[in-house]
This record gives C-alpha cells, structure tokens and sequence, in this order.
C-alpha cells in the first residue's frame, strides 16, 4: 500500500495579551478542541462587518457583563455583611485594585477612548465620571511594578 503524505501546512504565530490567549485557551477546552482547531475553526467561520471593524469584540455580550457584575455584587453584600473590619477594607482594597488594573489595560490596549463612556454604563452618570478621575490620580501615582 503507497504512503499517504499530509498536505503541507502553513505555519504562523500569532500576538495577543495573556488573558486573550487565556480566553482563546478556555473556549478551546470547552469545545473539546486544540487550540489549533478552535482558531482555524474562528478564523474560517467569522464573518466581518466592515461597519463594526472598529468596535472591539467583547468577551461577553453587554447582558452577560451586568448579569456578571450583578452576581459579584450580591456576593459581595453577602461577603460584606459577615465580615469583620479588617476584612472589609482589604476587600475594597482588591476590588479597587482589580478595577484598577482592568482599565490600565484598556489604556495599554490604545482603548482610553473607552473609559469614560465604560464607566459611565457600569457606574452610572454621577458616579462614572468620578471613578474615571480616581483612575487617572491612581495612574498618576502608580508604581513601576504594576505597569
């Protein structure tokens, strides 16, 4: 019986943030798939609107996301409510820093355009704005390990 040969295949490398690769990595796993499928498997399957080519795809649709931090925030409450002191602020501590990480990254992405209307949709009107200023004081002051 002849040997069958393989098709020769192309070789690429790709450049994306760890949690991007992280997210390609889960949705990979959930399919059941290698990494190498799942992502010939998006790229062959996308359809691009040009309309929307600008707008950056989210993770979670903008439903999941409240729904998401609706659950963090009964958590968080439930937390809160049994916790002594010291466990409170520590807690608002991390979650600040979190927050705080998250939208420097929007900002290494080239995405700071986003900030104000992001903060605005999850914190509210009056609150949005204030939150975008404690960010850009915390910036100000950041320390060189976190960048």
């Amino acid at each position: 019986m002849a040997e069958r040969r393989a098709a020769p295949r192309a070789r690429i490398a790709i450049s994306c943030l760890e949690s991007e690769w992280e997210r390609i990595r889960e949705v990979a796993d959930s399919r059941g798939v290698s990494i190498n499928d799942h992502v010939i498997s998006a790229g062959l399957n996308v359809q691009l609107d040009p309309a929307k080519e600008d707008a950056p795809a989210l993770a979670l649709s903008e439903a999941e996301q409240r729904r998401l931090l609706d659950r963090v925030d009964r958590m968080a409450e439930s937390m809160l409510s049994s916790a002594s002191g010291g466990s409170i602020e520590r807690l608002r501590q991390s979650v600040e820093l979190l927050l705080m990480t998250t939208l420097d990254d929007l900002v290494l992405q080239d995405r700071e355009h986003e900030l104000g209307p992001l903060l605005v949709a999850v914190f509210g009107p009056d609150a949005g704005p204030v939150v975008e200023r404690q960010f850009r004081e915390w910036m100000a002051r950041k320390p060189p390990l976190l960048g």
